[in-house]
């Protein structure tokens, strides 16, 4: 007798397969955006001190720029530090657990981080929100329009709560796997 339930299985494999390559290419994307704003940072404060050094003017906005940055390249590396799992780890206890409890640990534990990005996600949409309906740009010689340094939490911890639903599904699949093995 055919098992009925075969092509739902492989649909949801395809779908956790394309969920991942999509996932894995946005992730790789955000890192290299964030690599090239350190670049970008840097050769912005080496012009700023060589300036001053060399005819005594600055830049004005290097500072102001690198504290935009710096925030987005915190954001943007969060999913794929998780990806490369780069995040720390703290595993004294866990690990006397025997296999099985550990990935059901594991699970727990990315399921409630998820919640709580997921959470934080959307409550800092709303500094976003306000600051571009109310057009708030910086008190500084840059005036930034300040939504778009504020922009960059949310989207890095919504791509990072992505990346904790891709790794719930993934560790859910594996402990099916072992299940069905043991």
């Amino acid at each position: 007798m055919a098992n009925r339930f075969a092509p739902d299985k492989q649909r949801q494999m395809k779908l956790t397969h394309y969920l991942d390559i999509f996932s894995k290419y946005l992730f790789r994307i955000s890192a290299v955006l964030g690599q090239a704003l350190i670049f970008g940072m840097t050769l912005l404060i080496t012009i700023d001190v060589l300036g001053r050094a060399t005819i005594g003017k600055t830049t004005l906005v290097a500072t102001e720029i690198s504290g935009y940055a710096l925030v987005a390249i915190v954001f943007l590396g969060l999913a794929y530090t998780l990806r490369m799992e780069r995040h720390v780890r703290i595993e004294l206890v866990t690990r006397k657990l025997p296999l099985r409890r550990q990935q059901q640990l594991e699970i727990a534990v990315l399921i409630l981080s998820m919640v709580f990005i997921g959470w934080f996600t959307w409550a800092t949409w709303g500094p976003v929100k306000v600051n571009y309906i109310q057009k708030h740009v910086s008190i500084t010689y840059l005036h930034a329009p300040m939504w778009i340094p504020y922009l960059f939490v949310p989207v890095g911890a919504g791509l990072l709560a992505l990346g904790f639903l891709i790794e719930i599904i993934g560790r859910i699949r594996n402990l099916g796997r072992s299940a069905d093995k043991g």
